[in-house]
């Protein structure tokens, strides 16, 4: 997903919803920081432990995401993006393996905390209310660190 490809609503949400993100855990360099600290580590989903520690705090989630559904969830992420849809020309065999891998995600919720006790942090879901993968998520685990950087020095 490219930003500049976005309509200016979608643009100027992303950056309020970003911006309030990050100044909950200190502002737009901590926020920043913590997506490097991430991309930093092989494979962040698949902790046993259902958490990261970054530089100025920690990210937990409710449930652990086991390494085949990590790479499914990966790998219809990258389909979305080339094609748009994630269920294109798939057979129903695969179009179930995703299906059943959306039903088994939806329930998982990520929490940052920050080192700080005066920030909030905050939560967001790895499956939204459309049944699709979270835009967040995919800014915190998928995307380019570039991307969150044009979202949050957006000036609609």
């Amino acid at each position: 997903m490219k930003f500049k490809d976005l309509d200016k609503t979608t643009k100027e949400n992303l950056h309020n919803q970003l911006t309030t993100y990050a100044n909950n855990i200190g502002g737009k360099f901590n926020f920043l920081q913590m997506l490097e600290d991430v991309r930093s580590i092989k494979q962040p989903l698949t902790k046993k432990t259902a958490s990261l520690h970054y530089e100025s705090g920690k990210i937990y989630w409710n449930k652990n995401i086991f390494q085949d559904k990590s790479d499914l969830l990966y790998q219809t992420m990258k389909k979305i993006e080339v094609n748009g849809d994630m269920y294109k020309d798939l057979n129903e065999y695969k179009k179930k393996k995703i299906t059943n891998m959306l039903k088994a995600l939806k329930p998982i919720v990520f929490e940052v905390v920050p080192n700080d006790k005066n920030l909030e942090g905050f939560k967001f879901n790895l499956i939204d209310e459309n049944n699709e993968i979270s835009i967040i998520f995919k800014i915190m685990f998928f995307y380019n660190i570039g991307f969150a950087k044009e979202i949050l020095n957006y000036k609609g």
